[in-house]
């Protein structure tokens, strides 16, 4: 399994919300790019970036900061936020994006989420579930659809999407554990390989992720405060691995 650090980027910054609650941010720090680097330094192989203002406004609004990302990164870089169209993708995978995430656009435009599978190929493209009470959200998780998760992610297995981002909305940023039930859940319908965010506190809810075999879990609030050490975390996932688990 693979830990992923988060960075989540507004107005250029590198930040953390609680809930998605745009008017509950904290700055963490004005360079996006050093922070990838650190990350990668502690032994990160991927990073997890989220455009907040393009999530919400359907609008890319942190491209010199994703640009920047990526030219310091020595690892692959996935990316989500305001990805509605395949011309967008395309874009960002011109741009030297590894995946690129759709979410509101599973929900709103299902077409694009299925043209950029055929055209990128299913390597290249993930769909974020982001879902409050088992329903999921949309357009920077301000809106709420009438769909499930379990819905969402069967339709978007039956147009080719063979990769998933599980997110526990209420969870995220609030180092309150993950929402093993429903990870769980999600994990026994589709059947393919997820990620999972939201709620993320400890080594050991690492491990039991692990456990459910998820093929990664994304760390926000956790490591930017300190509670969880990504170098520390990673090395324990790995011997968890070696270790047949």
């Amino acid at each position: 399994m693979e830990v992923l650090p988060v960075i989540d980027l507004r107005n250029g910054h590198c930040v953390r919300l609680t809930q998605g609650d745009f008017s509950r941010e904290t700055v963490f720090d004005d360079d996006p790019a050093a922070v990838a680097r650190r990350w990668v330094d502690q032994g990160a192989r991927r990073i997890h970036v989220v455009d907040l203002d393009g999530a919400r406004d359907g609008l890319r609004g942190n491209a010199a900061a994703v640009a920047a990302i990526i030219d310091a990164s020595t690892v692959p870089v996935q990316l989500g936020g305001g990805v509605r169209t395949v011309v967008e993708a395309s874009r960002l995978i011109d741009m030297g994006v590894d995946r690129v995430i759709f979410g509101t656009a599973a929900i709103e435009a299902p077409d694009e989420v299925e043209s950029a599978v055929a055209e990128l190929g299913p390597d290249h493209v993930i769909v974020g579930i982001d879902a409050r009470d088992g329903m999921v959200q949309t357009r920077g998780w301000l809106e709420q659809s009438k769909v499930t998760a379990i819905e969402l992610g069967s339709q978007m297995a039956d147009r080719g999407v063979r990769r998933f981002i599980y997110t526990d909305t209420s969870r995220d940023g609030t180092m309150t554990h993950p929402n093993f039930t429903a990870v769980a859940e999600l994990s026994e319908n589709l059947r393919y390989p997820i990620i999972v965010a939201g709620g993320i506190a400890s080594i050991e809810d690492l491990v039991g992720l692990a456990k459910l075999g998820v093929e990664g879990a994304i760390s926000g609030m956790a490591i930017y405060s300190g509670v969880l050490d990504l170098a520390s975390a990673i090395k324990t996932i790995d011997e968890l691995t070696d270790d047949g688990a």
